[in-house]
């Protein structure tokens, strides 16, 4: 079996000479398809000028032969999973996601979105006193119905009828009476089956049920210092939670649950985004998606790609190279740090 192999695309200049140095450095014995890889790509760079690194292009026709689906084996609804610690920005990437989307399909796609904070599971009045106090670790895995998730989650790709959602009232730590029923529809108004579902939570990479019905995953990596002032901001003005209770539920039940399990989760992304929404990175996930979606032997709805040569270019670098042997990262990373196994 071939390991996963990272491929680490630098922000900017796309340094080709960087990344396969990078790649080879991580080689393992079991990655022999890889050899075959880095001979041609190294033979078509030999063949250029001594002076020049090697072109974009030549290393994008190593890459198009990966793909995240054979046409053959293209899911009706592609799944994307959006996980990383706490107060990383999560729903943000999953909205410019999803927005980028309806901007290359033309609003065509039908795209759901689902936050694993919906599935916390219900709570008793006096569960949700001690979760109001902060003195209920609502950070752990535990605290979910990751069953009620990963039902409704294969519900849509099933394109199951009657379908609802649930949601939670972070405030009041009470899930609403009626829960809301499931209609996918595009900004055309065509209703019909799921295109594209998009799920963020912390834990999507740690619960295997998740992990396996995920098409692509995505990890937030942001750092602590940032996830940390993110969410002072959002508990002390959005939901009225004392200063120093904020750092104390940090402090016991978050820095925990992100160093315990979600961020050594991550080596089972596809894509890590360690700036987030920064930079190009929502357009390279939006692309390759997108990619793949056109290149669908019977197109999802007739849609045609008309992708630009700087789209199909981008596409290949997000959607011909991710998949089960390689992890691709947008931004600088610690190849080291990133892809310990778990």
């Amino acid at each position: 079996m071939i390991s996963k192999m990272p491929l680490c695309v630098a922000p900017t200049l796309l340094q080709q000479q960087d990344a396969l140095a990078s790649l080879r450095h991580t080689q393992t014995s079991s990655s022999l398809e890889f050899d075959y890889f880095f001979q041609n790509v190294e033979h078509n760079a030999a063949s250029q000028s001594q002076s020049q690194s090697p072109s974009t292009a030549a290393l994008i026709s190593q890459l198009s032969s990966y793909s995240y689906f054979s046409p053959t084996q293209m899911p009706s609804c592609i799944v994307v999973s959006i996980s990383g610690g706490q107060a990383a920005g999560k729903k943000m990437v999953q909205a410019a996601v999803a927005g980028r989307l309806r901007e290359l399909s033309g609003g065509r796609l039908r795209i759901t979105c689902l936050s694993m904070g919906d599935f916390v599971k219900r709570l008793g009045e006096s569960e949700r006193e001690e979760a109001r106090s902060g003195g209920r670790d609502m950070d752990c895995i535990e605290a979910y119905d990751l069953d009620h998730l990963a039902l409704t989650i294969q519900n849509i790709k099933s394109n199951q009828p009657n379908i609802t959602l649930p949601k939670f009232n972070i405030l009041t730590f009470q899930h609403d009476d009626q829960e809301v029923p499931l209609l996918p529809t595009n900004d055309l108004g065509e209703t019909g089956p799921t295109d594209v579902l998009i799920v963020e939570g912390c834990y999507m990479l740690c619960e295997k049920r998740l992990v396996e019905m995920a098409d692509i995953k995505v990890f937030v990596d942001v750092n602590a210092d940032a996830r940390l002032g993110r969410r002072v901001v959002r508990d002390t003005e959005e939901r009225g939670i004392p200063l120093d209770r904020v750092f104390d539920q940090y402090l016991r039940f978050g820095k925990r649950a992100f160093e315990g399990r979600i961020e050594p989760a991550k080596s089972r992304a596809d894509v890590i985004l360690p700036r987030g929404v920064e930079g190009a990175a929502i357009d390279l996930i939006a692309l390759g998606i997108w990619d793949d979606i056109s290149a669908k032997s019977d197109s999802v709805n007739n849609f045609s790609g008309g992708l630009s040569a700087e789209h199909e270019r981008k596409a290949l670098l997000v959607g011909k190279t991710v998949g089960e042997k390689q992890t691709i990262s947008i931004g600088e990373v610690d190849l080291e740090r990133f892809y310990d196994p778990i």
